[in-house]
C-alpha cells in the first residue's frame, strides 16, 4: 500500500511538470529584435553577439569633428612687413563708392580702374613696367574681386607733371582712352609732383571734384607717395580727402619710420632720390591692397558722399577743358608758332607722345603773337621745358601779366604748367603770347592750354 501511494505521488508530479511546459509554449512571442539586438555578421560563418545590451536603446555614434589646422605663427619679418603696410592706411573714408566697385566686380560686371599721377604712377623705377604699383594694384584688385577678365585698367601717369596738368588732360588721357567710358575707380597720386603746382591745391581739388561728379559715381582713392628726402605734400592733399570723405593711403606713413630705424634701407625702397625700386612699388601695391581688404570687411555706410557748392580750397578748376591745335575756334592766330614739335616726351604705358598737337616757334623766326579769344575764369598754359628755349611774354586783354622762361622746370623736354589768369567770375578775354626782347633767336613750344568757364 505504501508503494502504491509513492508511485501515485510521483505520477502526479510528472503530470504537473508536463502541464507547466505546455503553458510556457503558449506565451505571446516578444517583439522582433532591433538592430542592436541582432548578431553582427563578420563575413565568416561565425556570429558574434552585439556589443550593446539588447535591453538598452543607444544613439548612433557621431562622426568626430576634425581638428582645425592651426594657423602658422607669423615670422618676425612677416609681422614687421604687415605692420608697415597697416601703417599706410590713413582712413577708409566713406566706403560706399569703393564697396560699390567691389560688388560690381564680384557680380561679373565690367569694372574700369584708372591711375593718374606723375612718374611714379607712370612706373619709373619698376622693372619691367608691369611691376609698377599701378599695374600691380589693378592685377591685385582683379584677382581679389574679379570673375575673369571683367576688370580693366588705364594708366594716366606722366613724368614730371602736377595736378594742374592732370586736371587739363584727365578727359583725354583717361576717359577718351577708355573710349568714352568713365572709370569706376581712380587712384590719384600727385603728393610729390605738386611741388610744381602753382595753384596751391586748387587744381588738385578741382581734379578730385571733377572725377567725383562723374555720372557713374566713381570711387576716388588718394595716394601719397614720398621722396627719399622723406618729403611730400600729404598735409595739403589730405585736407581735400578729409573734406570729401575719401580713402587715403600714405606711403610716407608706411616707410619713414622704418627708414629711420634702419629696418628698411633707402637702397631697398628707392631707385633714386625720387622713385621707388621694384620692391618699393610692390610695397605701394600692398598698401592699396590692404585698403581694399579693409573696406571689403567693413559694413557699408548708409549714405554716399556729396559734392556740392562747398569746397576746401576752390571749385574754380572743377571742369577744365583742353585746348590743342585742333581748337581753331579759340586759337584765332598761331602767329610765329607755326611748327609742330616732335621732340617731346612719351608715355611709358602706351608709348604715345605727351602733347603732339602743339604749337612750336623755331629759333630766329618772326615774332608774331599767338592769339586766343575765349570766355573763362581760369586759364592754364603748358609749355615744353628745355634748355634751348627762350622767354615769352603773356598778355591778357593787352596787359602783360606774365613772363615765362621756357628753360625753367628742369629743362628735359617735359611739360611745365603755369597759371595765366584766375578769377572768380568768367569773362571774355584775348590772350597774346610772343617772344620777349632778347629771346627772338630762341625757340619756344606751347604744348597745351586748359581753361575753366
Amino acid at each position: 500500500m505504501r508503494k502504491c501511494t509513492w508511485a501515485l505521488a510521483l505520477l502526479l508530479v510528472m503530470m504537473l511538470l508536463a502541464a507547466c511546459g505546455e503553458e510556457k509554449k503558449t506565451e505571446t512571442p516578444s517583439a522582433a529584435p532591433t538592430t542592436a539586438d541582432r548578431a553582427v555578421t563578420t563575413g565568416t560563418d561565425e556570429t558574434t553577439a552585439p556589443t550593446t545590451d539588447a535591453s538598452v536603446t543607444t544613439e548612433p555614434e557621431s562622426t568626430p569633428t576634425p581638428e582645425a589646422t592651426p594657423t602658422p605663427e607669423l615670422t618676425e619679418e612677416e609681422k614687421w612687413y604687415n605692420s608697415m603696410i597697416q601703417d599706410s592706411l590713413m582712413t577708409t573714408g566713406n566706403n560706399v563708392r569703393l564697396k560699390n566697385v567691389i560688388e560690381k566686380a564680384r557680380a561679373g560686371e565690367e569694372v574700369y580702374i584708372a591711375a593718374i599721377g606723375g612718374s611714379i604712377t607712370e612706373g619709373e623705377g619698376a622693372k619691367p613696367y608691369e611691376n609698377c604699383y599701378a599695374y600691380q594694384t589693378y592685377e591685385a584688385f582683379a584677382e581679389m574681386f574679379g570673375t575673369g577678365d571683367n576688370v580693366h585698367f588705364i594708366n594716366a601717369g606722366v613724368s614730371g607733371t602736377p595736378s594742374s596738368l592732370g586736371v587739363i588732360r584727365y578727359q583725354r588721357d583717361v576717359v577718351d582712352k577708355l573710349s568714352g567710358i568713365e572709370p569706376d575707380l581712380v587712384i590719384v597720386e600727385f603728393a610729390v609732383n605738386d611741388a610744381d603746382d602753382l595753384t596751391n591745391g586748387k587744381a588738385y581739388e578741382g581734379l578730385v571734384r571733377h572725377i567725383l561728379k562723374q555720372e557713374n559715381d566713381p570711387a576716388v582713392v588718394l595716394l601719397f607717395s614720398v621722396f627719399q628726402s622723406q618729403w611730400n605734400l600729404q598735409d595739403r592733399c589730405s585736407k581735400v580727402g578729409a573734406f570729401y570723405g575719401l580713402p587715403m593711403v600714405s606711403i610716407k606713413n608706411a616707410v619713414v619710420d622704418r627708414l629711420n630705424d634702419g629696418s628698411l634701407t633707402n637702397a631697398q625702397f628707392f631707385n633714386d632720390i625720387y622713385h621707388p625700386t621694384t620692391y618699393g612699388h610692390a610695397i605701394m601695391k600692398d598698401c592699396l591692397k590692404y585698403l581694399f581688404e579693409t573696406v571689403d570687411a567693413e559694413e557699408k555706410m548708409a549714405d554716399d558722399i556729396t559734392v556740392g557748392e562747398y569746397f576746401w580750397y576752390s571749385d574754380i578748376y572743377d571742369n577744365v577743358q583742353m585746348i590743342d591745335n585742333t581748337n581753331t575756334e579759340i586759337v584765332t592766330s598761331v602767329g610765329s608758332f607755326t611748327g609742330t614739335d616732335k621732340n617731346i616726351g612719351s608715355v611709358r604705358y602706351d608709348n604715345t607722345q605727351t602733347f603732339p598737337l602743339n604749337w612750336s616757334r623755331a629759333a630766329g623766326s618772326d615774332n608774331e603773337a599767338f592769339t586766343m579769344k575765349l570766355t573763362c575764369k581760369a586759364l592754364l598754359m603748358t609749355y615744353k621745358s628745355t634748355g634751348s628755349a627762350g622767354i615769352v611774354e603773356v598778355y591778357v586783354d593787352g596787359e602783360l601779366v606774365k613772363s615765362v622762361d621756357g628753360s625753367q622746370g628742369g629743362g628735359w623736354n617735359n611739360p611745365y604748367t603755369v597759371v595765366v589768369l584766375e578769377n572768380k567770375k568768367s569773362a571774355e578775354h584775348t590772350i597774346e603770347i610772343k617772344m620777349a626782347e632778347g629771346s627772338v633767336d630762341k625757340m619756344f613750344t606751347l604744348m597745351t592750354f586748359g581753361y575753366a568757364e
